[in-house]
């Protein structure tokens, strides 16, 4: 469990392994332990990117997390690429869940053929109550 700083104060570099990998077998896009995409390059891994924050912190990203100080837990749904991530506040649990869709009933190796190329980002307060910071700042390319 990793105890986070206020959002808005100064982000440190990032870490790879600090990141989770989120793909829907076309592109994929990463996500911080703060709760930041920082690189998304829809549809295709060759695409440009949309949110590049991971090589440049001018470059975009699109961050979900509590405002205040929050320990994090983080793990990604059994069997899937979809990660869940728990802010734990002193007023509750914030879980934000991440993922990029698939096409509806792929299986096996036809998985990403239909893919919509959208990224998904679930919040659910578990209990309390949680304020939450968001700030969404793409940068194409």
């Amino acid at each position: 469990m990793d105890t986070r700083t206020p959002a808005g104060e100064h982000r440190a570099a990032a870490v790879i392994s600090d990141y989770g990998l989120l793909g829907d077998c076309h592109g994929s896009a990463l996500v911080s332990r703060d709760g930041s995409i920082d690189w998304w390059c829809p549809p295709r891994f060759d695409a440009p990117s949309v949110f590049g924050r991971l090589l440049d912190p001018h470059a975009g990203h699109w961050t979900v997390r509590p405002v205040g100080r929050y320990e994090v837990e983080r793990r990604y749904v059994e069997g899937t690429m979809v990660v869940e991530t728990d802010f734990r506040c002193e007023t509750g649990v914030l879980r934000v869940t991440d993922g990029l869709l698939l096409g509806a009933g792929e299986r096996g190796h036809e998985v990403g053929y239909g893919s919509p190329h959208v990224l998904v980002r679930r919040l659910h307060v578990l209990h309390g109550d949680v304020e939450v910071a968001v700030e969404l700042v793409p940068r194409l390319e």
